[in-house]
């Protein structure tokens, strides 16, 4: 249970200075994050006498969703650190596969594996905020999407 409220704490915090000192990236990622853990927090468990057994239906979902919005921030923000993030989130999912995959890994191993690469993705955006603020003080501005443009067309 300790696990759970530093989780939450680190959360909160992370989240807390992205929302006051980040640009909309980082104010989106917080979002993002903040929205799976409460999905997550609602999402049954697939047997909930004993979780993680199988593959979490629920959380898979969840996961899959915060990877299409983690995608869309990081092929539009004018930063890479959210395309580590995404990265990041990616083997989360690939853990869910291996669950279904192999059957038998143990459950501690599962529900581990992927709770835990959360925390260095709270630590990105909480660097990716400072950066952000760092920026703009040594600069004035910090862009915050890339700008959509047309693909150069040879011109005939």
């Amino acid at each position: 249970m300790t696990h759970v409220i530093v989780f939450n704490a680190l959360l909160l915090i992370a989240c807390g200075y992205a929302f006051l000192m980040g640009g909309a990236p980082e104010r989106w990622t917080a979002l993002v994050f903040v929205g799976s853990a409460f999905a997550t927090f609602l999402a049954p468990f697939y047997d909930s006498l004993r979780p993680f057994r199988h593959v979490e239906p629920a959380l898979l979902l969840v996961d899959l969703i915060m990877l299409v919005g983690l995608l869309v921030i990081a092929l539009r923000a004018d930063r890479y650190w959210p395309l580590y993030v995404s990265a990041l989130h990616l083997i989360t999912l690939a853990i869910h596969g291996v669950k279904a995959i192999q059957p038998s890994l143990v459950p501690w191993m599962y529900a581990g594996a992927s709770g835990k690469i959360a925390y260095p993705m709270l630590l990105m955006l909480a660097i990716g905020a400072l950066r952000h603020r760092q920026r703009k003080a040594q600069f004035g501005s910090d862009r915050d999407w890339s700008p959509l443009r047309q693909p150069d067309i040879p011109s005939s």
